[in-house]
């Protein structure tokens, strides 16, 4: 089996992204000489075919080369990115990125380590930049009045929602809240305690015997 492999990322709703990695990855073949090689094309049209992309590993094998045309191949966050190229290097593959000009040798390369930890630096980068845009973009709605959060009086979801008739016929024969919880199976009686109380579970009870 070739120990030289090219990778195509083949996306059906995006065929020029598909043309421009084959165009690069054959001009950098020509360019070097390389007429012995194993390509392998993964369909990865959704973000749920990433998984995919475990078929591209399966194929390589160790002390192996993988040409590809640019790092976005591997992935579409650089976390990911970064986790692939990991695999690949660990598991001793050269990989050859043509439109970035990289040759990541393998984990314990002197460069390759500078680029990775220049990857490593750029997904916390990243992850405080959306932090930063969050906190602004936030602010800024607040500064022009518009209210942040749930409207006011939302009553959100609860794990006592499933058991409420329960509670509710324990409440009207007279049982407290802590006994109610002990014998429903709950750890901790205060959550069902507020969850009676935003409820008005209680008082509606009571206005319905008073009928």
């Amino acid at each position: 089996m070739s120990k030289i492999f090219t990778y195509i990322r083949n996306n059906e709703n995006n065929q020029k992204y598909t043309l421009e990695q084959r165009a690069l990855v054959e001009n950098y073949l020509a360019k070097n000489n390389i007429t012995d090689f194993k390509n392998i094309e993964i369909n990865i049209s959704t973000p749920v075919e990433e998984k995919n992309i475990l078929d591209l590993l399966k194929n390589c094998e160790m002390n192996s080369t993988i040409i590809v045309s640019s790092l976005n191949v591997f992935g579409r966050t650089i976390e990911t990115i970064l986790e692939i190229v990991r695999f690949l290097l660990t598991n001793k593959i050269r990989i050859i990125i043509v439109e970035q000009n990289l040759d990541l040798i393998d984990d314990q390369d002197m460069l390759t380590q500078m680029i990775l930890g220049v990857i490593s630096m750029t997904i916390g980068l990243e992850k405080e930049l959306m932090s930063l845009r969050t906190k602004e973009a936030l602010t800024a709605k607040k500064l022009n009045g518009i209210a942040l959060g749930k409207p006011k009086g939302t009553i959100q979801k609860s794990k006592f929602d499933l058991q409420r008739g329960k509670i509710e016929e324990l409440l009207a024969v007279g049982l407290s809240v802590r006994k109610i919880s002990k014998l429903l199976g709950y750890n901790n009686h205060i959550g069902l305690n507020n969850y009676v109380k935003k409820r008005n579970i209680k008082i509606n009870l009571k206005s319905t015997q008073s009928i």
